[in-house]
């Protein structure tokens, strides 16, 4: 028989005793992945009843965060009003998320001691008694989310059925990205009166209050209803894009003038203010309350600087 043959012949033999190995192998992981599967309770993380929760806690090396249900909405660290549509997410994340699978035995010690050190522990409460503690984080990526039974130190791959997300974002979010994102936080029934101020122009300055049935402009002699109207919708419904930590940036803001400054009055003589700066980097600055830094879209600040010669109403 040739040489090249027979080595043809060796060769079909060792491809077949190769698929065959590979075979075995994909058999072998997939039959122990399902019987590990199988026997993972969906409800390890979820809270029994999440209608009774009245306090969440995220503990993380960046700080911690209280968000507690005072029996009207719930609250960030006792000091601001929380965002209503994040308070959503974190409910559904705590009633919808399972663990997929437990992390490969190779990586378990290290995966627990990266959640130990860098990782969000994670408590919810009611009425005083602790619901649920595990805790959260995941990769460098962000792309996969792990938690950590509390009571038997195993770790857990995380998913939502049904979705491609990352798990742990929503407990990862710092003080400032759970607040409120309205510039102006209270009731607009109780609105009294609103000043805007033009340092650079104070001809142009203005003052919104009650004249007889409707609201108007002191010192117009007749108003624009619509545009003020208008006016008065696009400030609350503002939306802050972000809150800025306090630095040299925040710190700076207080020493430059603004194009324009809002300040709202309630009927217990609260004031709340917002101060506007010129648009540098295609998010406008802005100082809430005087000491506050945000940045908002710059198409949300454009209807809201509106001069008073704005609302001077035609003469028919």
């Amino acid at each position: 028989m040739p040489v090249f043959s027979m080595q043809e012949q060796k060769n079909k033999r060792l491809a077949i005793s190769l698929l065959v190995l590979i075979g075995i192998t994909v058999a072998v992981y997939w039959l122990s992945t399902a019987e590990r599967t199988e026997n993972i309770d969906k409800d390890l993380f979820r809270v029994a009843d999440l209608t009774t929760a009245d306090r969440v806690v995220l503990e993380s090396p960046n700080g911690k965060v209280a968000l507690t249900f005072n029996g009207t909405r719930w609250k960030v660290n006792d000091r601001y009003d929380a965002d209503r549509d994040m308070i959503d997410v974190l409910m559904a994340t705590l009633r919808e998320a399972e663990p997929k699978r437990p992390v490969a035995a190779s990586v378990q010690d290290s995966l627990s001691a990266q959640l130990d050190k860098n990782g969000v522990k994670v408590s919810v409460w009611s009425g005083g008694q602790t619901l649920k503690r595990f805790t959260a984080g995941g990769n460098e990526l962000k792309t996969q989310a792990y938690f950590k039974n509390e009571q038997t130190g195993q770790v857990y791959v995380m998913t939502i059925p049904g979705y491609r997300v990352y798990v742990a974002g929503i407990l990862e979010l710092t003080e400032n990205q759970w607040r409120d994102k309205y510039a102006f936080a209270f009731n607009w029934r109780n609105f009294v009166s609103l000043q805007a101020e033009f340092p650079d122009k104070p001809a142009e300055n203005f003052k919104v209050a009650m004249q007889g049935k409707l609201f108007g402009i002191e010192g117009l002699a007749r108003t624009d209803t619509a545009k003020l109207n208008t006016f008065l919708d696009q400030v609350s419904l503002l939306t802050v894009n972000e809150y800025l930590e306090p630095g040299k940036y925040t710190d700076s803001l207080t020493q430059v003038k603004p194009l324009m400054t809002i300040t709202v009055q309630d009927i217990a003589k609260r004031e709340y203010s917002l101060s506007i700066f010129r648009d540098g980097t295609g998010v406008v600055p802005g100082l809430l309350q005087k000491k506050q830094g945000a940045v908002f879209n710059r198409l949300k600040i454009q209807p809201i600087l509106r001069p008073k010669s704005f609302f001077q109403a035609r003469e028919r």
